[in-house]
């Protein structure tokens, strides 16, 4: 089959080359693919973006014979660059296929079989199971090879729900990659980095490419590709008008979050540090000061926000953090177009020494119950250290380091070899998977999570729970003392799944274990195995959860769902936190005006058993609200008249 040059004019760039494709064509841009050989093309469309403009689709079909190979398709605007900033944002892509997308860049030689370049691309489904995987690879001839510096890549894996910018920098020989959420564009989920100085200059663009196997190169329902971009982006240098590591907002004018204190899954978080950030257009367009808000945890605390700075660069300060919580944040803003933006992220304001007063109970996921239901309480760090030397544990001292569980009393886990199918580092002789931190992004060597001081000071890492699967269970027996606790699970996960939390009702050194429900930990995505959060215990409702416990109860993990590809081996277990709660003093407050002062009502009858606050009413309009000695922020769920009273339910 022939193959067809195409033949384009070289020229020097401008400062600065967008396209938001709101004009619905692509009439700068150069098509390539295998229509180039007589096959069918692909199909560039531009639907709706959700913000009022236009999108770029670029849907690659299967191609009818295989002789050129599997479906591919290559878009590009004709400017040569060396040094490149190029950037763009992914909308949607079919989540099922087996394909790669992203940039092409410093293409030149754009011929089926000959062109080369460099590719920054995500495959959706490098591994079974929906395990994505983002990559910098060199092209020659069409086929990749890795850079001069060895592999560059990150095992990640985005939600097809989401919305995402794609970044690449080129400076000399040094390429560099970044994803960014959308919903934060203050900080990447992931930056890899190559080194490579085959391919000086080139033109950039965008492509998708079916990775099947030669089998299916003609299948139409699988050799195909498809994903659709927007806002594209490139210059000779990165924009100067945010600082690094944030992105500028692609859509010139819209509000935007910039030099946001905290970082987002910061741990062990200063809570008198409070929240700073800058609500910023990047132009002169103003920002609505009245219109910023923010959310912790889904309540409205923005009349507590600060403002300073000037129209377009307001200066915003939260000073009401409390301490030893988790944080889920979200900051809203708006210009006065109303045009809004939003900006989530996760942190934790706990402190070290918390976990060490007295009630407060951790579990280390990585000791479960060993020798059919034995158990220590409070156990010391143990494992070995970096110079390969035993501390505490099987031999040596407590700790449970290196001691034996029973199947099907202690734990229960599918694998039939040590450590379930990776390296057996902590329990090493048993199936569960037992690891400190793991090498997500190639080069950057193992990534553990925060190392707490206790591990530090014996020079010991964090072991973690690896490759669970659904079905799959762990016990833990402890004492506990005679209190009411919230609990977190400290983790990280690639595919969003249920992990429950049980009691043993009968012997837990037998088998045949009975077991009630205590409420599950919902935990979401977070990308990367080594992106770690604290997820809280909740009810069916999606309510906190506080378990009542006293002496000693033998408590279970169980894994939820199936076991498939989808979940197996996409999360990363530290340990869980059982934090004890007071019951906070309660008072309500009311005022005449919903803008006015609101002041405590001393009529107010509150009966913190039953969560309910009587209050007789004045006769006149009134607005109420309750306020709470101690976190969490409670909310009001029912009001209704009874008798002479009104009377309010809060929970």
């Amino acid at each position: 089959m022939a193959l067809l040059l195409v033949i384009f004019g070289w020229q020097r760039m401008a400062l600065g080359q967008p396209d938001d494709f709101n004009d619905g064509n692509d009439t700068e841009w150069v098509r390539f693919g295998l229509d180039s050989a007589g096959l069918p093309p692909a199909n560039y469309s531009f639907p709706d973006d959700g913000f009022g403009g236009k999108a770029y689709r670029i849907a690659t079909p299967a191609p009818p014979v295989t002789n050129a190979g599997p479906a591919r398709a290559f878009s590009y605007r004709t400017n040569l660059y060396d040094n490149f900033y190029v950037a763009v944002d992914v909308l949607t892509w079919d989540n099922t296929l087996n394909q790669a997308f992203g940039f092409l860049v410093r293409a030149s030689n754009i011929v089926l079989g000959q062109t080369t370049g460099y590719i920054l691309n995500y495959d959706p489904n490098q591994q079974a199971g929906g395990r994505g995987q983002f990559q910098i690879n060199r092209v020659t001839a069409e086929a990749p090879e890795d850079p001069e510096s060895g592999s560059t890549t990150a095992n990640i894996s985005l939600d097809p729900n989401h919305r995402y910018r794609f970044v690449m920098i080129g400076a000399a020989s040094t390429l560099t990659g970044q994803i960014y959420d959308f919903s934060d564009l203050s900080t990447p989920l992931v930056t890899i980095s190559a080194d490579d100085t085959f391919y000086p200059s080139g033109v950039l663009g965008l492509f998708n490419f079916s990775r099947v196997g030669a089998a299916d190169y003609t299948n139409p329902n699988t050799g195909k590709a498809d994903v659709t971009f927007d806002n594209f982006y490139a210059s000779t240098a990165a924009p100067g008008s945010v600082a690094f590591p944030g992105t500028p907002h692609p859509i010139p004018d819209m509000p935007q979050v910039v030099n946001r204190m905290p970082a987002p899954r910061v741990n062990f978080y200063p809570y008198t540090n409070g929240i700073g950030f800058t609500a910023t257009t990047l132009t002169t367009n103003a920002i609505n000061t009245s219109a910023i808000k923010l959310y912790l945890n889904g309540a409205d605390v923005s009349s507590g926000l600060l403002t300073s700075g000037t129209a377009s660069n307001v200066d915003v300060v939260f000073n009401g953090l409390a301490p030893n919580l988790a944080y889920d944040a979200r900051i809203v803003l708006a210009d006065f177009s109303g045009r809004t933006s939003t900006n989530e992220f996760t942190f934790d304001t706990f402190e070290e020494g918390y976990f060490d007063s007295p009630g407060v109970k951790i579990i280390e996921a990585e000791d479960y119950n060993y020798d059919g239901g034995q158990y220590q309480d409070d156990p010391p760090p143990s494992g070995l250290n970096s110079a390969g030397q035993q501390v505490n544990g099987n031999g040596v001292g407590p700790g449970y380091y290196d001691l034996n569980g029973i199947s099907g009393i202690d734990y229960f886990d599918y694998s039939t070899s040590f450590g379930s199918g990776a390296t057996a580092e902590y329990r090493t002789t048993d199936f569960v998977g037992t690891q400190a931190g793991s090498t997500e992004i190639a080069n950057a060597g193992v990534i553990n999570d925060t190392i707490r001081g206790k591990y530090a000071l014996l020079d010991l890492p964090e072991y973690e729970v690896r490759g669970t699967e659904g079905g799959e269970w762990l016990n833990y027996t402890r004492v506990f003392s005679n209190a009411s606790y919230h609990v977190y699970l400290r983790e990280a996960c690639r595919a969003a799944q249920a992990v429950y939390l049980d009691r043993v009702t009968n012997d837990p050194t037998q088998t045949n274990q009975t077991t009630e429900g205590l409420g599950a930990f919902n935990v979401p995505s977070s990308a990367m195995l080594i992106d770690y959060r604290y997820v809280p215990l909740t009810d069916t409702n999606g309510n906190a959860v506080l378990l009542n416990l006293s002496g000693t109860n033998t408590l279970r993990l169980t894994f939820g769902g199936q076991q498939t590809n989808a979940t197996k081996n996409t999360m990363a277990l530290n340990y869980l936190l059982f934090a004890p709660v007071t019951a906070p003093q309660v008072a309500l407050e009311s005022s005449s005006d919903l803008a006015a002062v609101f002041s405590t009502d001393n009529a107010a009858a509150v009966d913190t058993a039953n969560k309910t606050i009587s209050v007789p009413p004045n006769g006149n309009v009134r607005f109420y609200r309750i306020r709470a000695s101690a976190p969490p922020a409670l909310t009001i769920t029912n009001v209704r008249i009874v008798g002479a009273n009104l009377v309010m339910s809060y929970q």
